[in-house]
């Protein structure tokens, strides 16, 4: 069913204006009212959250895994690919290579039921839709990463795939980062050739934003580069400026990002970045960029100065934290033990908790006169500040605490031998006022959880803020990455009235059994909350879908942006940042264009929870363009998604139902 839209149709001024007379060399004067009116106010009584959250609606969607559709997914990506409204599906895992069968990476338009066209369904439209095309013409594409936005600005969301892992072979992939873009129907096609497709490397994440701001998206992915385990290439910080027609040119020496692959004994080697993140955490109106490192190295973090870039993750404190003493790291004690009186180990350090024997062999065998190379490595360079950090894979980005600057959450492996030096999944509090951030610590927030003995490891990879139970306040939603089935599974912490968390996975509806993977929050059934579309990485790396429960209970507003395009906002808004203020509460969000390990994609649509509060007292909008332009739109009505055009002071809305179209989008 088609919904009412609420905006000024040009085919009914046309009408007017013959009805009129309005024809060539008539005298007729017509004025036509161009207010697009003003649907009715609408208003929940919000109830209180039960128990669950989320119900599994896997097969509902026709997406339960079977020999006919043997869909697998380490990570999920949404948009509305074609226009209808609907929000369509990719996927993915890290397994998959050119020709891999069977196929690793999907995609799914969000379809009419056959059965009962009131319901949907996904159906599987990888080939159909274009994305198994190959430059070479040979087809069989796979893909491990996952970007959407609209690259050449024509109003429909293109994709950019890359591949996020070494080749079967253990060479680099067979493909490069390749962009397809959208006829605006959910037709895709390779873009013409250009850096983004010269070389082939691993791109374990990746984030699509307007660095210079004018008009057109670029391209930001997270390179591994200095592997300590082989069989990836080194590959720079690099930087893609789009050209506007989904062509990109590599400008990352231009811009200022390190071009020395160097050595980690002096703090000079590129870093194995795993996530990458475009927010403005100084708020200056243009996007600073967060790469989340492996291996204890340091967070880089560049600010961006008028699309110049300047590496402040040391000066902010988002780097590392500031535990740096090792002594209760057992690899440093194990060592000490190996090697006593070494000058290294004064004062000599606590007698390990592990057997050293076993711990630095990992099979138990006789330990010879010296210790071998040790389970996790101690060398000089160990102790060094740059090397006391964590294991970073994703680092999230939003207003947490609504003070109207961007925060971060950390998601990170942490294992309890590392000892109290290794950075943990946490909040990282924005000041706000261009000083140090501040780390106020898993048991002050809430965020703690459970670690017993030696051997525990908490294995984050991916963390998300979003306002689930629409109640106007983030939740925090952490993923994992499966290496270690005792302790990994997804975590859901609901923040509380006071700004602490309270963790609720399991009576959310997230079982401990299953290692979730790669979130998409994404509104699949047109009722304004935000559902879950999860992977796992478990041995069936199935998908996921879970329908929100809680949120329709409550009032919201989901909000659209259209940019002008070049020499004005990229069409998406993404790098936007909004405001929405109701009964004198105001939160900020800012439009992305995926952050993350596999990147963590939610729409480009901006869900925003209000509770019981029914009206909105303003929405303000910081375009991202070369001026920063600012737009504020008094006495939007709540529980409609309404769209907002650059340069445009009226608001355009959508009647909320499940029979939403693109077209009344516009």
């Amino acid at each position: 069913m088609r919904t009412k839209t609420f905006a000024f149709d040009s085919k009914v001024l046309l009408g007017l204006l013959v009805a009129a007379g309005a024809c060539k060399g008539s005298a007729t004067k017509v004025i036509v009212d161009m207010t697009p009116p003003v649907p009715p106010r609408m208003c929940k009584a919000a109830a209180t959250a039960g128990a669950s959250w989320f119900t599994d609606a896997t097969a509902d969607y026709g997406l339960t895994a079977s020999a006919a559709l043997p869909v697998t997914a380490g990570v999920v990506v949404g948009a509305d690919m074609d226009g209808d409204g609907w929000v369509d599906l990719f996927t993915a895992t890290n397994a998959g290579d050119r020709g891999t069968t069977p196929r690793t990476s999907f995609f799914f338009f969000n379809r009419p039921s056959p059965s009962d066209p009131t319901k949907r369904v996904f159906v599987e439209s990888t080939e159909a839709a274009g994305f198994a095309a190959t430059r070479d013409g040979a087809g069989g594409r796979n893909w491990g990463n996952i970007n959407l936005g609209d690259l050449d600005n024509d109003g429909s969301v293109d994709a950019i795939l890359c591949p996020s892992w070494i080749g079967a072979s253990g060479d680099p992939p067979v493909d490069s980062c390749e962009a397809y873009l959208n006829d605006g129907k959910g037709n895709f096609k390779l873009a013409p050739a250009s850096d983004l497709d010269a070389t082939s490397w691993v791109t374990p994440g990746a984030t699509l934003l307007d660095y210079d701001q004018d008009g057109i998206l670029d391209f930001w992915p997270a390179t591994v580069a200095s592997w300590p385990y082989g069989g990836v290439p080194d590959q720079y910080a690099t930087l893609y400026k789009g050209n506007g027609d989904g062509t990109f040119k590599d400008v990352s020496k231009a811009v200022g990002l390190p071009q020395v692959l160097g050595d980690v004994t002096d703090d000079t080697a590129r870093r194995p970045f795993f996530g990458s993140t475009a927010c403005d955490i100084d708020g200056d109106g243009d996007d600073d960029m967060i790469l989340a490192t492996y291996g204890r190295e340091e967070n880089w973090v560049f600010r961006n100065d008028g699309g110049k870039f300047t590496e402040v993750g040391q000066m902010l404190g988002i780097a590392h934290d500031d535990r740096e003493s090792y002594q209760d790291d057992q690899s440093y004690e194990c060592y000490c033990q190996a090697n006593p009186g070494l000058a290294d180990c004064m004062p000599a350090p606590p007698t390990p908790s592990v057997n050293c024997c076993t711990f630095c062999t990992q099979q138990g065998a006789t330990c010879p006169g010296q210790c071998p190379p040790l389970f996790r490595g101690w060398s000089k360079a160990s102790e060094k500040s740059y090397n006391l950090g964590g294991n970073n894979f994703s680092i999230a980005c939003g207003d947490i605490d609504d003070d109207g600057d961007m925060d971060l959450m950390t998601a990170t492996i942490v294992h309890g031998d590392v000892g109290s030096a290794s950075d943990p999944s946490e909040l990282v509090i924005n000041p706000g006022d261009g000083t140090k951030f501040t780390r106020p610590g898993n048991v002050k927030t809430g965020l703690d959880r459970p670690a017993s003995g030696v051997y525990w490891n908490h294995g984050d990879d991916m963390a998300v803020m979003a306002d689930l139970d629409l109640d106007g306040k983030k939740d925090i939603f952490v993923t994992t990455t499966g290496a270690y089935p005792d302790n990994d599974h997804a975590w859901l912490w609901q923040q509380q009235s006071d700004g602490t968390f309270k963790e609720i996975s399991a009576a959310a509806g997230f079982s401990s059994k299953v290692n979730y993977h790669g979130p998409g929050f994404l509104d699949i059934d047109g009722d304004g909350d935000l559902d879950v579309v999860i992977g796992d990485t478990t041995k069936t790396q199935s998908m996921h879908v879970f329908r929100n429960t809680v949120g329709q209970d409550q009032n919201w507003l989901r909000i659209k942006l259209a940019g002008k395009g070049k020499g004005g906002s990229n069409a998406n808004g993404i790098g936007a940042r909004v405001r929405v203020t109701a009964n004198g509460h105001t939160q900020t969000q800012e439009v992305q264009g995926g952050f993350g390990h596999g990147s963590v994609e939610n729409d480009v649509v901006l869900t925003f929870g209000l509770g019981s509060t029914c009206d909105v007292d303003k929405v303000e909008v910081m375009w991202p363009n070369a001026t920063h332009d600012r737009a504020t739109f008094t006495g939007v009505l709540a529980n409609y998604n309404v769209t907002l055009h650059e340069g445009d002071t009226h608001v355009y809305y959508v009647e909320p139902t499940s029979g939403l179209s693109g077209a009344d989008m516009k």
